[in-house]
């Protein structure tokens, strides 16, 4: 912790976190400043924690079992964090209802932006060092990414006051507003159509390949976007699971998965993922073309085989796979095109509970090879039988004559 003095001298944005997966290591260079404390709970807590920084490291181990859930809670409490240090220059236990109202307004709109928002890039060198050109944002948030940030907030202001180390939550009022007002409904249109990934696949089979690293590449790029369309997997869950989680019972093949809160699944695999999976495996010299009991090989390896890719490098690869799609599409479909370039690898998640139903599944069956908890969640997709209604409906006419 640095004083007073220390903190007034801080002007560049610089990284608070490690982000380095261990929870014990976050919020340690936290700078303690304004402390008038206002909020803060007098008594015994719940947890080991006389200040902030030892608070946020409480509440983000608790999410020490999901590396996901845990790097994106952080980096909305960090965002939060440097907000306070850049900004109003108080303390979590210091903030009040009129500074969250202020926050939402500065996540849509973070300034200076040349202060606040740079280019994706690692917000550590590769000796250690700070890397100067890191910034919390890449742009303003959209709504979407606000209502998830003010999710992780609240959810961390909550934490606090149950463990007892504040009094209230300033985010509390904004929740009871919207219990009282009407969801908005949920309409599930983030999602590529076969056509859309027909032309990402084509303009991965046209792209040059100049040496062993870029044909590496197109492969694994291939390879990623049909296993995620055929299985719906969540990128977290495509990035923890190795070879050996393919079983064969009988003739067919399951992929064996642990999702979101630990739920155990398998799905079915379609025999166009196996023929996906054996051309991947025979193309960088594995063993054999399907998958050996309890195989060690990442379900998604770095050239070497051996290590796994994390979530968000699975996501860079897909951002330029569709782009390469977008390209072809451009001339002729430019909605589709647009529509390529906003994707991600959620996105091929949709696609394959759409797809899934479309093809005549039962919503049971869909909703457990996606893991959805809710039904609910599966009914969403259901915007494909708007074709039919279409179909019935499109000739409507004043036309006398037909």
């Amino acid at each position: 912790m640095g004083d007073e003095k220390t903190m007034a001298s801080v002007d560049q944005i610089l990284p608070l976190f490690l982000l380095s997966g261990h929870p014990e290591q976050k919020g340690r260079s936290i700078l303690h400043f304004v402390k008038d404390d206002y909020n803060k709970e007098l008594g015994i807590t719940l947890i080991d924690a006389k200040n902030d920084a030892e608070a946020i490291e409480a509440f983000l181990r608790e999410y020490r079992e999901s590396p996901e859930t845990l790097r994106s809670y952080a980096k909305e409490i960090e965002r939060l964090l440097l907000w306070c240090i850049h900004v109003v220059k108080v303390n979590i236990a210091s903030l009040r209802r009129n500074h969250m109202i202020a926050y939402l307004d500065f996540l849509r709109e973070p300034l200076p932006i040349s202060k606040w928002c740079g280019t994706c890039v690692s917000r550590f060198k590769g000796d250690g060092s700070v890397n100067p050109e890191w910034r919390p944002f890449v742009k303003g948030l959209g709504s979407t990414s606000i209502k998830k940030a003010i999710k992780i907030i609240d959810s961390f202001f909550n934490y606090l006051v149950q463990t007892h180390y504040l009094i209230g939550n300033p985010l509390a009022v904004d929740r009871r507003r919207k219990k009282r007002n009407q969801e908005k409904p949920r309409i599930v249109d983030r999602y590529l159509e076969l056509d859309e990934i027909h032309a990402v696949l084509e303009g991965l089979d046209e792209y040059p390949i100049k040496d062993a690293i870029h044909s590496f590449q197109v492969i694994r790029a291939r390879y990623i976007i049909l296993l995620l369309f055929y299985t719906g997997l969540r990128v977290s869950e495509a990035s923890q699971h190795t070879m050996g989680d393919f079983l064969q019972r009988e003739q067919n093949w399951f992929l064996r998965v642990i999702g979101k809160g630990k739920k155990y699944r398998e799905i079915p695999i379609p025999d166009a993922l196996l023929k996906a999976l054996s051309e991947f495996r025979m193309a960088n010299n594995l063993p054999s073309p399907q998958p050996h009991f309890k195989e060690k090989t990442p379900l998604i390896p770095t050239q070497n085989l051996k290590n796994t890719i994390t979530a968000r490098r699975i996501n860079q690869i897909l951002k330029w796979a569709f782009n390469l799609g977008a390209i072809r599409l451009e001339k002729e479909h430019p909605r589709k095109a647009s529509k390529c370039r906003s994707g991600s690898a959620h996105w091929l998640r949709h696609s394959y509970v759409t797809y899934l139903l479309d093809s005549g599944a039962p919503l049971k069956v869909a909703q457990e090879n996606a893991g959805h908890s809710d039904i609910g969640t599966t009914m969403l997709y259901r915007h494909v039988a708007q074709e039919d209604r279409h179909a019935a409906t499109r000739h409507l006419t004043l036309n006398r004559d037909l």
